[in-house]
């Protein structure tokens, strides 16, 4: 698929600026552009946050240049994210390394990576290079106000060496930003750039350092992994897509404090599988415009508009705070069909850690219909005795009810949420459990063991016949409701 930002947050304009007298002996001048020297075999590898990417988690970021093409160059790119791997090939042009081809599991990867390892491309290409010791490489800024340039040769030590590099400089939002470049590397060896902000303290926007770098004729070893499925859930659970599977709409507060524009995909989300949301906060009156330093959450309600689930709780947070006013969030949807209801609420605005101003608090309501789980092979977890099945090589329990299970064990999602779960299962042929004429659930509430049990389950320190004989007797004892027509 073709690359294309959807998440930007200010329109930064680059002038870049020619014939300007460099500070240094023109005597030491080297050209320079991204991706310049790049070539079959070379292989980088970088630790990188980014606050447009989950508020500056950092990720590592690995990529080995296969082969050159006519157009350009494949990379097998790897990615690893927490607990999450990721790998693909990725397709870049010739006149800039900046991607022209990335499949779906890559794409908000592959947006980091325009946005810090190539950005320098506003200013330098093969087509046009730029005296790596030039003052001034160009402007930039939300008008094209700030001057960038080189301050001189520094010696920058990161994991991958020390290196003598050019010292970029630039200053906006009241502090300096620096990025330094090795010349003879295809990629700038280290970045720390502050966002461009209108309002609030100053902020990183992004930050990353060369963990190592070579060249190999044989695929390196940081290749030998395999992708897992972002967040968990069935495999067959499709990857949010803004492109081209999203929802995508804008609404002001009930308080009418400020405008929120969000994106979620997919478009209609399985149970049990990832979804993402892209939000953006702006006021009222100019939705080109963002407001910083925003204190949010996404909750789930029912009906009634009782709380279900938050995502700040789900992080062991408070709230979620978004410094430049954009964010996105990706979890698994827990929700059971037909819809969900979600509530978008802003707390107010302020430092990340401090007193939060209330006056901009406001929330929105967005309902998204879900779809059923998918469902997996399976010879059931009972028979139809009620007999627990022994061999735990023939139970497939979909992974969702374990990611269930693990949150509702850490009091992440209540009782209620984590049964409609399982009675989905049960209605659905999925667990087999016998027939019953219990038909409403009982008052007692759901033992502490069988949360315990839970997390052990969640973890892998118990099977999955030791997990069932709980749910065996949650509906023994009425405490989950089966439809006596099953």
């Amino acid at each position: 698929m073709k690359f294309r930002s959807t998440f930007a947050v200010f329109t930064i304009s680059v002038i870049v600026l020619s014939g300007m007298a460099p500070l240094i002996p023109s005597a030491f001048a080297t050209s320079w552009y991204v991706g310049q020297g790049l070539k079959p075999g070379d292989y980088y590898r970088y630790t990188i946050a980014d606050v447009f990417y989950h508020n500056l988690a950092p990720f590592e970021m690995d990529f080995w240049v296969q082969n050159q093409t006519s157009s350009g160059y494949n990379l097998q790119m790897v990615i690893h994210d927490g607990s999450i791997v990721e790998k693909g090939t990725v397709t870049t042009g010739n006149i800039t390394p900046d991607l022209t081809y990335i499949p779906d599991n890559l794409v908000n990867y592959a947006n980091v990576y325009k946005l810090t390892l190539t950005w320098l491309d506003s200013f330098a290409i093969k087509t046009k290079p730029v005296d790596i010791l030039s003052p001034v490489w160009g402007q930039t800024g939300i008008y094209g106000e700030v001057s960038m340039g080189s301050i001189g040769m520094q010696s920058v030590t990161v994991p991958a060496g020390t290196f003598s590099a050019s010292t970029l400089k630039f200053r906006d939002s009241g502090v300096d930003s620096y990025i330094w470049v090795a010349p003879s590397l295809a990629y700038p060896v280290k970045a720390t750039v502050y966002a461009i902000k209108t309002s609030g303290s100053p902020t990183i926007g992004y930050q990353y350092s060369l963990l190592e770098y070579g060249n190999s004729a044989q695929p390196p070893a940081f290749l030998n992994v395999q992708s897992t499925n972002p967040l968990g859930g069935n495999p067959q659970c499709p990857s949010p897509n803004y492109a081209s599977d999203s929802v995508h709409d804008t609404q002001t507060t009930d308080s009418g404090s400020l405008a929120i524009e969000y994106y979620y995909s997919p478009a209609v989300p399985h149970q049990g599988c990832p979804m993402g949301w892209r939000l953006s906060f702006a006021p009222v009156y100019d939705e080109t415009q963002r407001i910083s330093s925003v204190h949010y959450d996404i909750f789930t309600v029912d009906s009634q508009g009782h709380e279900l689930s938050s995502v700040a709780q789900g992080l062991g947070r408070a709230d979620i705070y978004s410094a430049v006013g954009n964010d996105e969030q990706d979890f698994i949807e827990s929700q059971p069909p037909p819809v969900a209801h979600y509530v978008i609420y802003v707390a107010g605005t302020g430092p990340e850690s401090g007193t939060t101003d209330v006056s901009q608090a406001g929330m929105v309501k967005i309902d998204v219909k879900i779809a059923p789980p998918f469902s997996q092979p399976s010879t059931g977890i009972m028979n139809n005795t009620g007999t627990p099945v022994n061999n735990t090589s023939s139970v497939a329990i979909p992974s969702w009810i374990k990611n269930n299970a693990k949150w509702w064990s850490q009091g992440q999602v209540d009782d209620s949420q984590f049964v409609l779960g399982i009675q989905y299962l049960i209605q659905n042929g999925i667990m087999k459990i016998p027939k019953t004429s219990v038909t409403a659930s009982s008052s007692q509430g759901i033992p502490t063991w069988v949360k315990n049990n839970a997390g052990w389950w969640a973890s892998g320190q118990i099977s999955d016949d030791e997990f069932v004989k709980g749910i065996e007797y949650l509906v023994s004892n009425g405490i989950i409701a089966v439809n006596s027509n099953q």
